[in-house]
């Protein structure tokens, strides 16, 4: 991406082979009309995810950032969600309106029993059972992955879904914000691993 807007995307919706990465990352700089040198910095999303995924992903991040000689940066996945809340207010019970996002948590399935929250006051997620989760939830809205059986206990308590913004539409100034620095990036894996 450029300053202002985001050049060549991929989406990924699905598993992607580790082999498949370098043609994916070659195939976009293709479409953007760049080559290696033209990168003057790699971020990368260290977690939550998969853990063989996220050790992959950040050792890619890690050797293009060194061979190429760029800064780089880790990003958590409840940033850049918390980036794409779209700009709405919630009306509660009692007809006053707030600002949802203050009252917006992130939510990521990582075991049928067990998931990341995030609360917007919370300096970062922690991981909690199925059981905690059902006594923290409060109305309001969440954001997030989840797996249909945590997104039932969700939708029971009345916690909605929060719009977000596309992606695209939020990552040029994202990643503007970000503190890129020579460093070895590190999954993270929320478990204390």
């Amino acid at each position: 991406m450029e300053d202002d807007r985001v050049v060549a995307s991929f989406p990924v919706d699905h598993r992607i082979d580790d082999a498949e990465l370098m043609t994916h990352v070659e195939d976009l700089l293709s479409r953007a009309k760049w080559s290696y040198p033209d990168l003057t910095n790699i971020a990368c999303v260290v977690g939550p995810g998969g853990f063989t995924s996220l050790r992959v992903a950040v050792a890619l991040a890690n050797a293009m950032s060194h061979e190429l000689g760029v800064p780089s940066v880790g990003v958590h996945l409840s940033d850049l969600y918390g980036t794409r809340i779209a700009d709405y207010v919630l009306r509660n019970e009692n007809s006053e309106i707030r600002n949802s996002k203050s009252e917006t948590i992130w939510l990521h399935s990582t075991k049928k029993n067990e998931l990341f929250i995030r609360e917007v006051s919370a300096p970062e997620a922690r991981c909690i059972t199925i059981d905690e989760l059902k006594t923290t939830l409060k109305r309001g809205m969440w954001m997030g992955e989840l797996i249909p059986e945590h997104r039932t206990i969700v939708d029971a308590a009345g916690v909605t879904e929060a719009p977000l913004r596309p992606a695209e539409d939020i990552l040029p100034a994202f990643l503007q914000q970000q503190m890129y620095k020579r460093q070895i990036l590190q999954p993270w894996y929320g478990r204390g691993w």
